[in-house]
């Protein structure tokens, strides 16, 4: 009989140990998901900023690839235009020289 309350006040403690411990492993659980959670929305805000932000860099380098591509076309009609000149100047100077001599015989 005088065991009895012994077992009992240890089941009682071992009931409290217990619970104590698997109470504050559960609130450490909550704890971590929502810290998890939240960082994991703070994750994906962070990346559709910075999918914004690299939206942004493409189109400014699309428009600045645009601008290079005005420019190699300006550049093509100033190369032609420097072609025909040249070609116009060759017709005028062959008109200056007159007509070529025939083939000349090599020398043996």
């Amino acid at each position: 009989m005088e065991s009895l309350p012994l077992i009992a006040t240890a089941v009682g403690l071992l009931a409290t140990i217990s619970t104590t411990i698997l109470g504050g492993t559960k609130w450490m659980i909550v704890r971590m998901e929502q810290r998890t959670d939240r960082r994991f929305v703070e994750s994906a805000e962070s990346l559709v900023r910075l999918e914004k932000r690299l939206d942004e860099r493409f189109g400014r380098v699309d428009q600045r690839f645009e601008q290079v591509d005005k420019r190699f076309e300006q550049v093509d009609e100033q190369l032609r235009s420097v072609v025909s000149s040249v070609t116009e100047l060759k017709i005028a100077v062959a008109r200056l020289e007159g007509p070529h001599p025939p083939f000349l015989i090599a020398r043996s």
